[in-house]
């Protein structure tokens, strides 16, 4: 493209921007189609960082809609570099972040038990949003390598159910919005879209949200994305993951409640999230290994009910019930532990290889 034509075309962006922000700020909503295509110009790098930062803000003081949610994901779908791999099935346990309470890597830690107990896991993530440890921060202290090829990351996906795709590896386009994300230090739209837009092509979904207004928006979104099976979940105490109390909130796409995650009629413990909460990597890491190891209390409880929500996504449990038992015998018989070590082992072999 020409120094002309680059020209154009950010004159082009910067005007429709300019455009839909006066639309925002006088009331009207967006459509997807809208967004999607405003946003395709934004991950080509053809806007006024002003502007777009004007309608990031705007987008959400009024609060994101489902299909404004929708339309940012799936522009940032078609600017990802995809993950190729066999597994249909496969699932995603991740959260949005900005829960603020500093929880840990329970979304990391159940989905290796899941994947040990029969699911095929494509994990998605990046580091710290809202702790100080998120789940590629984790990973690396687990000793596991991040800056793996895809062939690499099939073969751990092969032998042992579990990969993960580093965020910035697959997402490069998002370089574009990143000195405005930055500049802005708030949240957006872009903080929302993450768990949308798993390279792996993902159809089935565990994703949670910080808050409970979000859920119906998010799965709305995840519908409109063309999602088979999700469960949204905002954890009691203002969790992004299931956590240890009575007011736990699961929606499934279509809108059904599923009442059925409450800790206590599963043989789980009821206690704070205060009790849930992690520290820096190291830590944490240390922390995954005793769980997954075999140590009993609240993290594990807690690890073993976000595995059953997965579970039961995955298709692999009929119920809550019959996950958490799946989950737990995982843990006793030495399989999650296992998934978690042959993980490392093939990212560090092929690392080394590369």
């Amino acid at each position: 493209m020409s120094s002309a034509d680059s020209m154009a075309g950010s004159n082009a962006v910067s005007d429709a921007l300019r455009s839909a922000l006066a639309r925002v700020l006088a009331g009207e909503r967006p459509g997807r189609a809208e967004i999607q295509g405003l946003l395709e110009g934004v991950l080509e790098g053809e806007m006024d960082p002003v502007l777009l930062g004007g309608f990031l803000v705007s987008l959400s003081q009024r609060g994101e809609t489902a299909e404004e949610i929708a339309g940012v994901a799936a522009a940032l779908r078609t600017h990802m570099a995809p993950f190729e791999h066999d597994a249909r099935d496969a699932i995603d346990t991740c959260g949005t972040g900005g829960d603020g309470l500093g929880t840990f890597n329970l979304s990391t830690a159940s989905a290796f038990v899941a994947a040990a107990a029969g699911a095929r896991v494509v994990k998605h993530g990046n580091r710290s949003v809202s702790s100080k440890s998120g789940s590629a921060d984790v990973l690396e202290a687990l000793g596991g390598r991040l800056d793996v090829h895809d062939d690499v990351a099939r073969r751990a996906l092969d032998e042992t159910g579990f990969t993960f795709l580093f965020a910035p590896r697959f997402h490069p386009a998002m370089r574009h919005a990143a000195p405005v994300r930055k500049a802005l230090g708030i949240r957006t739209v872009f903080n929302l879209v993450g768990p949308l837009c798993n390279p792996g092509g993902v159809r089935r979904q565990v994703l949670g949200v910080a808050s409970p207004e979000l859920q119906v928006k998010v799965a709305g979104a995840l519908e409109s994305l063309g999602v088979d099976a999700a469960y949204v979940v905002h954890g009691d105490g203002g969790t992004d993951e299931l956590s240890l109390g009575p007011g736990n909130r699961v929606l499934a796409l279509g809108g059904a409640v599923a009442h059925d995650f409450a800790p206590e009629p599963l043989g789980l413990t009821h206690v704070p999230v205060s009790a849930l909460a992690g520290g820096d990597a190291a830590h944490n890491a240390r922390l995954m290994r005793d769980l997954l190891g075999g140590a009993k209390g609240p993290l594990r409880d807690a690890t073993c009910l976000n595995a059953a929500a997965a579970l039961v996504v995955a298709g692999v449990a009929e119920n809550a019930a019959s996950g958490v038992r799946l989950a737990k015998e995982a843990i006793d018989r030495g399989r999650a532990l296992a998934t978690l070590d042959g993980w490392v082992r093939v990212t560090r072999e092929g690392a080394q290889a590369s």
